[in-house]
């Protein structure tokens, strides 16, 4: 079955999903079906993303994605809409990427491409002449300044938080308006913020290339003309400030200070450019290009994640309705048999709201969980009854393994003080990574590692409970019995709890 897991995560990263391997390989052998199909799919929904297993006839082929994984006896195959032999199986797999949470490769190219930006800004610098060399460092600072001014603006300008402090922005003594003065109405054809933005960001992009090409003399004479150009765009902005608005903007000063100093800058050059190469024109002419087509890109992105941000405070109110959450909590399944359960309990045995959490030492989102999980145990142990099991298989473990659940199972047993047990689990879940530090921790608890038959006893009832109840994953959590609801994060039951006991 390791080449099914292979071919499974090779598909899922073909369609721009990722999942912790060794997490997703961890909970699917500890599914009672596995290595059956439906363990499979039941792993992918316990991770969040939806799937689909269908049995397909010739006239379905062309409803089909450009890939998806084939069935046949149990073996997975990676398969292309265009080279899909129907006869070799019906049996298909379909993951519905949207519903999934686990995409981040966005955030590592994004992280990449970073990178790639620094070493070829730390390149360019180290390309200048250094005749000029520091006139071009201050140069790039002062585009660096302007593109971080021009970004708070465009902040400001679409209502949006920003770092400067609001009595810079706005101050009555200083007759300072920032908000006003973007927004004034005269100008709202085209937006000041976009345009500055635009401007020292493609200066950044050209510097680099044009220094890298060893042609920054074109650069400077470029810009120095489109500078003689701003003069009077700085004027009128100023005229409009002080004379029309009759209120002043310290961004928009501060950005056209960056462009009077580079444009000072300009004159300390030892030598002007004496002839055009037709290729700098060229370099300079496409990356300006590239930096419009990339801030038009990330407006769309930020616009897009905005109204994203939006809709999840939406849904975030209505989750956090607690009649629509109680509605929901009691049509989910209900544990039987509660009495057989041999669990490590905690808190107000006479509560009427019951917690019970199934988990696991070594399951990442159980470590995950923890931490909320004591929170509830510190704050709320004397108003509810807490119960703790744990995913044990003893009979197929390691011995390693198994000696880790009975001692933990030991600890509860054998400690005058409950808490003991939370705590030792807690100090387990930082340290389980680390063979001396469990050394550690064995030979803190080790007073307790007795009466270990009773304990085996327990942990194999509460094992026969879990088979009863078919509850195959780590971390899972009931409420009364009910399975907490997968539509919500399992931190929100934290939220929850205070009107529950209300």
């Amino acid at each position: 079955m390791k080449k099914n897991i292979n071919i499974l995560n090779s598909y899922l990263n073909l369609i721009d999903i990722h999942i912790d391997k060794t997490e997703f390989e961890y909970q699917l052998n500890g599914h009672p079906e596995f290595p059956n199909i439906l363990s499979f799919s039941d792993t992918l929904h316990f991770f969040n993303i939806d799937c689909s297993i269908y049995e397909i006839e010739e006239e379905d082929v062309d409803l089909l994605p450009e890939n998806f994984l084939s069935i046949n006896e149990g073996d997975f195959k990676l398969e292309e809409k265009k080279n899909y032999d129907i006869t070799s199986s019906k049996v298909v797999l379909l993951v519905d990427k949207s519903e999934s949470s686990y995409n981040n490769k966005k955030k590592n190219n994004f992280f990449l491409w970073s990178l790639l930006l620094l070493g070829a800004l730390v390149f360019s610098i180290l390309s200048i002449e250094f005749s000029i060399f520091y006139i071009g460092v201050l140069f790039l600072s002062f585009s660096f300044l302007g593109v971080f001014l021009s970004y708070e603006a465009y902040k400001k300008t679409h209502g949006k938080g920003t770092i400067i402090p609001l009595g810079v922005c706005k101050n009555k003594v200083l007759k300072t308006d920032c908000d006003y003065v973007f927004n004034y109405k005269k100008w709202k054809s085209f937006d000041i913020s976009e345009v500055s933005l635009l401007f020292f960001f493609s200066q950044i992009l050209t510097f680099i290339v044009l220094a890298i090409y060893k042609d920054l003399n074109f650069y400077y004479f470029v810009y120095k003309y489109i500078f003689y150009l701003f003069v009077p765009v700085s004027f009128v902005s100023m005229y409009y400030q002080v004379f029309v608005i009759k209120k002043l903007c310290p961004v928009c000063i501060g950005i056209i200070l960056c462009v009077y100093a580079q444009l000072g800058l300009l004159y300390f050059l030892p030598k002007s450019l004496e002839e055009i190469n037709p290729f700098s024109a060229v370099l300079y002419l496409l990356f300006v290009l590239a930096a419009a087509l990339f801030l038009l890109y990330l407006k769309e992105k930020i616009t897009w994640i905005n109204k994203l941000k939006e809709d999840i405070i939406k849904i975030s109110k209505f989750k956090r309705n607690y009649s629509f959450f109680r509605n929901n909590l009691s049509i989910q399944k209900k544990t039987l048999n509660d009495d057989f359960l041999n669990s490590f309990n905690f808190g107000n045995t006479d509560s009427t709201l019951t917690l019970t959490l199934v988990t696991n030492p070594s399951c990442k989102y159980c470590k995950e969980f923890y931490p909320t999980f004591m929170r509830i145990v510190n704050n709320y142990s004397t108003k509810i009854n807490i119960r703790l099991v744990l995913d044990a298989d003893l009979d197929n473990f390691t011995e390693e393994l198994r000696s880790i659940y009975i001692h933990l199972a030991c600890i509860y047993q054998n400690s005058e003080d409950k808490t003991t047990f939370f705590v030792a689990l807690e100090d387990w879940y930082t340290t389980r990574a680390d063979k001396k530090e469990i050394n550690n921790w064995n030979n803190k608890y080790s007073h307790l590692f007795n009466n270990q038959d009773n304990v085996i006893s327990i942990l194999n009832n509460q094992k026969k409970w879990r088979n009863i109840n078919d509850i195959n994953f780590t971390p899972d959590i009931f409420i009364n019995g009910y399975q907490f609801p997968i539509e919500y994060d399992r931190a929100d039951l934290e939220y929850f709890l205070s009107e529950m006991i209300d």
